[in-house]
């Protein structure tokens, strides 16, 4: 029965952890730089061939966020910071102060930028499409796009602020709910990306996506922070 009930409890964690992961990287990738690179190269290619290209590096970037999570996890565990009688859960609070930071320059950007922020976004990933020479028909000219799709947006989401929000949820949560969740995310956004991310100022404006991304970033900091002190 005390088997049953732990198991219960961590079905349940997990399915949290995955819900916190999708909100944080779908709010996060909406309107961000590799949004508007999908968007882009959907234009003038298959949408399909740029999804699979696109969600293939960003699944690729997740799985390298939560290892690097992960590994600094076990690190402190294995190498513990005491503060008196009790071990410091430097990961925990890592991951609580990235979290933080990203929501706090995440709000500042929705209330001073009017937009521009989301408008350099759009300029950068512009400009890196420019380059791109990913065309023509047939299995090798789509495996070719694939192929390119894959290479400019891993490069495109290198450092970015999804990147180190995977790496933040998974140095203090379940790593399997941090994947489902993250490539949940991403999959949707890059979905609505390639299926004409350009209409998606008609419904929803930058701002609101920023503040909502920004308030999300400060809740499940406050959230891991309550776990910590629990």
């Amino acid at each position: 029965m005390l088997l049953l009930g732990c198991s219960q409890f961590h079905f349940w964690e997990t399915l949290v952890i995955l819900a916190q992961a999708f909100l944080l990287i779908f709010f996060s990738e909406l309107g961000d730089k590799t949004f508007f690179i999908a968007a882009l190269l959907a234009a003038r290619n298959s949408a399909a061939i740029v999804f699979t290209g696109t969600f293939g590096a960003l699944a690729a970037m997740t799985i390298i966020s939560v290892f690097l999570g992960r590994t600094f996890h076990y690190v402190d565990e294995i190498l513990p910071f005491r503060l008196g009688d009790s071990d410091f859960p430097v990961d925990d609070i890592a991951a609580v102060c990235l979290l933080v930071y990203f929501g706090v320059t995440t709000l500042l950007d929705a209330s001073s930028s009017d937009g521009l922020k989301a408008e350099d976004e759009q300029k950068e990933a512009e400009l890196a499409v420019s380059k791109f020479s990913g065309n023509g028909a047939g299995i090798l000219a789509a495996a070719s796009t694939v192929v390119s799709t894959f290479a400019l947006v891993f490069v495109a989401e290198w450092g970015d602020k999804s990147f180190f929000s995977t790496i933040a949820l998974a140095a203090a949560s379940s790593p399997l709910g941090v994947i489902g969740g993250a490539l949940a995310g991403h999959g949707v956004a890059t979905l609505l990306a390639v299926l004409g991310g350009s209409l998606l100022g008609t419904f929803l404006s930058e701002k609101i996506i920023a503040y909502v991304g920004g308030v999300l970033f400060l809740v499940f900091a406050a959230v891991t922070l309550v776990e910590i002190v629990n």
